[in-house]
Order: structure tokens, then sequence, then C-alpha cells
């Protein structure tokens, strides 16, 4: 009898410790649902308001869109030539400059009324397409950097080099407010870009050699052509052998590599034709690839004035209501 009090004490304990759960439970669900009907009734309460404050914030936002001036964009795709990135990069930052600091003499040697064009300016980055084409292939040099591994800035400094030659097109983009104007600025600057002495020089350095390859290429591949029409007449009058190369042997005479001659008459046609692409593309130092026509950019703000407005004041709305709240609260304080 006695070695079962222990247990009906437990069981009572268990029972007890059960009952306040459920009723801290049940006391939690309460607070909730009060908490809910406390919400439901500030909404309905300040229902009326809250569709004001709506209704009002929408008008503010389509009319601050209508009296937002647009901007104008034009979009240029440019291939640099003659290792001339830095020199785009640095034309590009000199002249935003001089718009900033209002350089009307710089502007007027271009032909550029700076005062007429409200809103220039002038930007350059990469065209990322380029990148997922020739990523993969340069980065795969710093797999040979495994010497460098306890020092990370030498590594870095490389990877850096290897990411910024990876770029081979690049968008310049101009706005301005005046569709004409900045249009034609934009043809202007790009003239200017390019009147480079020292890239003009160098171009046709570039131009002189593509051609004279172009022209001895031409020479080499008429010789071999002769070699083989007159071996292959040969062919037919001596009596002749082939070794197991391709090489043709004619009566005793020191042999001719038939494949080998064929296989670099190919790989100079294929220069050629490389060589004339490069002709066509260093016709300028800076290549224009595409010319965009004038469009207007995006209003970032402006254009979401529709929505943000109405939640702005709102949100004001539900701030001051919690500071509200804050005070009632402080002045009950003892």
């Amino acid at each position: 009898m006695g070695e079962q009090l222990p247990t009906n004490s437990n069981n009572n304990a268990d029972e007890i410790d059960l009952g306040q759960l459920f009723q801290m439970i049940k006391n939690a669900l309460g607070k909730v649902f009060e908490w809910v009907l406390r919400v439901f009734l500030y909404f309905k309460k300040n229902l009326l308001v809250l569709i004001i404050l709506g209704v009002v914030g929408i008008v503010i936002g389509y009319g601050l869109n209508q009296i937002s001036e647009s901007k104008q964009k034009t979009e240029i795709i440019v291939k640099p030539n003659f290792e001339s990135k830095d020199y785009l990069y640095g034309v590009i930052k000199e002249i935003q400059s001089k718009s900033n600091g209002r350089d009307n003499v710089f502007f007027a040697k271009l032909g550029i009324n700076l005062d007429s064009l409200k809103g220039f300016k002038v930007e350059i980055e990469p065209v990322t397409q380029d990148v997922k084409s020739n990523l993969q292939e340069e980065l795969k040099y710093l797999e040979y950097l495994g010497d460098l591994k306890e020092d990370g800035s030498i590594k870095q400094v490389i990877k850096n080099e290897v990411l910024g030659n990876s770029y081979v097109n690049y968008k310049i983009s101009f706005y301005y407010k005046d569709v004409n104007r900045g249009h034609a600025a934009a043809g202007k600057i790009m003239n200017y870009i390019n009147d480079n002495k020292y890239f003009k020089d160098l171009r046709e350095i570039y131009v002189e050699n593509a051609k004279s390859r172009i022209k001895e290429n031409d020479k080499l591949i008429a010789q071999i052509d002769v070699l083989i029409e007159n071996y292959s007449k040969a062919l037919g009058t001596k009596s002749d052998r082939s070794s197991g190369d391709g090489t043709v042997l004619l009566g005793g005479e020191e042999g001719l590599n038939i494949p080998s001659l064929l296989n670099l008459k190919n790989t100079l046609i294929q220069s050629n034709a490389a060589n004339k692409i490069s002709l066509k593309e260093m016709q300028e130092t800076i290549k224009v690839l595409n010319f965009g026509k004038p469009h207007v950019v995006s209003k970032s703000f402006f254009s979401r004035g529709l929505v943000l407005m109405p939640i702005a004041f709102i949100g004001l709305f539900f701030v001051g209501s919690f500071l509200k709240f804050l005070n009632n609260k402080a002045k009950m304080l003892p």
C-alpha cells in the first residue's frame, strides 16, 4: 500500500500540468482572436480614410507621371580596334567631365550647342553577351596559376586582366531631352572619338600589313596551283610511283607532297579571308556595329508613381497611427 502513494501523486501532478497547458493555450488563442478583432475594427474605423488616401496617391502619381519630362536615349554598339579599349573609356570619361563642367568651348568645336542640349549624359559599358562566349575559353589559363596560390593578390590581378580582355563589344549610351539635337550630337561625338591621329596612323599600318599579307598569300596560292598543275601533267608522261604518305615520286626526281601543298593552300585561303574581314572592320578606330535610333528612357520613379504614391500615403498614415498609439500608452504610465 505504501508503494502506491507516490504513483498517485505523480498522476495528479501530470493532470495539473496538462490542465495548466490547455489553459495557457486557450488564453493565447483568446489573445490572438482579440488582436484580430482589434485589427478588424481598426480597418473598419479608418476604411474611408484609407480609401481617400489611396485615391489621392493615385491622382498625385498620375499627375507627376504626366508633368515629368521624358528623357531620350541613343545606344551605340561599338568594337574597339588596335587595342583602343582604354582610349575609348578615357575619352568617354573626358566628354562626360566636360559636360558636367559646362565646357561650351569644347562642345562648340564639335558643332554642339551644350546650352540647348539639356539633360546630356554619356555612359559606356561592356556588352555582357560577348563574355559568355569568350570567358570560359580565356579563364582556362587560370588553371596554370597553381604556383601562385600563396599570393592571392597576383592571382587576382591576372584574373582581372583576363576578365577585362574577355569583352569584345561595348555599348555607348547617350542621354538627352531634345531628340533631334541629342541624336545629332551623338553622331558628332562618335566622329570626334574616331578622329585620333595616333590611331589613324596606326590604322594605316594595320591596313597596309593586311593588304601585303593578302598579296603575298595570293602569290603563294598561284605558285602552289602551278606546281600541282605541272606535276599532274607530268604524271601522264613519266613513269611514276606514289609513297604511302601521299608524296608523288616522278622518275627519280625529288617527291612532291600533294596533301601538304593542299593543306597549305587551304590555310592561305583562310588567312586571306580573315585579312579581308579585318580590312572591313578596321575602317575606324572605334568600329560602329549598330547606331541605334532614339527611344524614350523609362521613368524609374514616376513610371511607378501610380503604385508608389498610394503606398507612401497609406504607409505614412499607419506610422502616424502607431505613434499616436505609443503616445496614448505613454500617458498611462505611472
